[in-house]
């Protein structure tokens, strides 16, 4: 795992950029080096967590697409703790959704 920012800890994910996000737009490829996404978490209430691309070896994610690379989220032990391995959560950017993450392994 790459960890361009020393201070957040990596979690392995797959990312799955859909190509119409929830309000029925087209979704734009996201660029890592600007891309500002969130994980959305129902339970036990509705909240957004940010999150990062980690991964030096992945700067494009293209609609349609699904990847498996590292991202590190602003708030880790929040995230842990609502996120545990394996969930399945839509991400976006805070008011729509655009895509899907699979938690794989918090390290």
């Amino acid at each position: 795992m790459s960890t361009p920012y020393p201070n957040l800890k990596p979690v392995l994910v797959e990312l799955r950029l859909d190509e119409v996000d929830s309000r029925g737009g087209a979704v734009a490829e996201m660029i890592a080096s600007t891309a500002r996404p969130m994980a959305r978490s129902m339970s036990p209430e509705l909240m957004w967590y940010s999150f990062v691309l980690n991964d030096r070896a992945i700067t494009r994610i293209r609609p349609g697409t699904r990847i498996h690379c590292t991202i590190s989220f602003i708030n880790y032990e929040g995230a842990k703790e609502t996120f545990p391995c394996g969930t399945l959560a839509a991400f976006g950017d805070g008011s729509s959704t655009r895509g899907l993450i699979r938690i794989i392994r918090f390290d």
